[in-house]
Parts: structure tokens; sequence; C-alpha cells
């Protein structure tokens, strides 16, 4: 039996050098900018993978009842187990839908006192609109940034709700598949 080699020595082994964080280096304005740039365009670039991905799925649910109630079926369950499983699936089927539905409506209230949404949805003049600008403009890329933090409270929204609604319509459909086979 082989245990563990021996212990260094604490008197005659050296102290390893503490390990330091590495000094931040000041980042260039135009390359600041240039990253608070990209990252507004990659958040907003998701939001639309998720309303591409909340749409497919959406017309996907639909279709499939489209499906299921257009041919011959056998009688649905009338009582008893099989009818309360048929029943709960059709509230998280519904309750799926309604979600994705949600994922792809425009967000009007999230961040709208910290972007020009107000504004713009009044119709504002030119004048108005230069005058706000101006006024979030000091600094471009506070407002850049600015920006892609309240679209990415939208983001988060949006899968939050896109998740919720794909495993209501899973569990619906499960529910479902075992009310006919109850």
């Amino acid at each position: 039996m082989t245990g563990p080699g021996p212990a260094p020595d604490p008197v005659t082994s050296p102290d390893p050098a503490p390990v330091r964080a590495p000094v931040p280096v000041p980042v260039p304005p135009e390359e600041l900018r240039f990253m608070a740039e990209r990252l507004l365009s990659t958040v907003r670039e998701d939001i639309g993978r998720a309303d591409t991905k909340a749409a497919i799925l959406l017309s996907g649910a639909l279709a499939f009842l489209a499906v299921v109630f257009s041919g011959e079926r056998s009688p649905l369950p009338t009582a008893g187990v099989g009818l309360a499983l048929l029943l709960a699936a059709g509230v998280l089927w519904t309750a799926g839908v309604l979600m994705l539905v949600s994922v792809v409506l425009p967000r009007t209230r999230v961040g709208a006192d910290r972007t020009l949404l107000r504004e713009l949805t009044t119709g504002p003049s030119g004048t108005e609109l230069r005058l706000r600008l101006t006024a979030s403009g000091t600094d471009a890329t506070d407002w850049l940034l600015e920006q892609a933090g309240v679209h990415g409270l939208v983001l988060a929204a949006k899968y939050r709700w896109l998740r919720l609604g794909v495993s209501a319509l899973a569990l619906g459909a499960l529910l479902a598949l075992f009310s006919e086979l109850w």
C-alpha cells in the first residue's frame, strides 16, 4: 500500500508568490464606443431570434390544433380521469399559446422612460427629437450602453415567456396523450 509522498518541509520550501488580479487598462473612448455599439447590435439580434423562435413555435402549435381537430377522431373522454387530464391539457395548451403570443408582441413598457419609445409613439416633431437626443447625447457611449441595458431587459422577458410557453405546450401535449391512454 502506497500513500501520498512526504509533505514538503515548511521551513525549506519557498512561499509561492501571491496571485494578483490584473490591473485594468483604460479602454480608449473610440474602442469603448465600438464595444457599446456591438453590444447593442448583439442584443437586438437576439431579440429578433427570440421573436422568430416564438413565431415558429406559435404557428406549429396552432397548426397542430388544426390537424388534430380536422380529421376523424375517436370520441373524447366524457368523464373521469381522462376528461380531467384532457381539460388540464387544454388549459396548459391555451396558456402556452398565449405566452408565445406575449413573446412576439412589442414591449412598450420595459425601459420606456430610458429610451425614446414614449416620444416616438406620440409622433414628435424633428425639433423635439433633436432636443431629446441632444440631452441624451452628451456622452453617446453612455446612451448606447443604456439602450443595450433596456434591450437586455426586453430580451430576458422574451426568453422567460418563451421558456414558460414551451413548457406549458409540452406539458399540455403530455397530458393530452395520457388522457387518451387512460
